[in-house]
């Protein structure tokens, strides 16, 4: 029987849902132990990062050019 599950973490704006947006998307699938398989998917908020945010995450404005909307990730 296999043993098998998947971690998913994400960073964003801040906390609020109403006003917050999601900015990065990282998933790892574990089996038996070990990583089978990863995502890691930088996502384009439709706006500028608040510094302490690029101050928390090292992510920056200039990272999202080309990136996708959290809508398409």
């Amino acid at each position: 029987m296999s043993n098998e599950f998947a971690v998913i973490d994400f960073e964003t704006t801040g906390l609020s849902p109403d006003c917050c947006r999601v900015i990065e998307v990282a998933a790892v699938i574990v089996k038996d132990g070990e990583v089978a398989d990863s995502f890691v998917q930088l996502v384009h908020p439709g706006y500028r990062l608040p510094f302490f945010i690029t101050d928390l995450t090292g992510i920056t404005d200039e990272m999202f050019k080309g990136k996708p909307s959290p809508e398409d990730v």
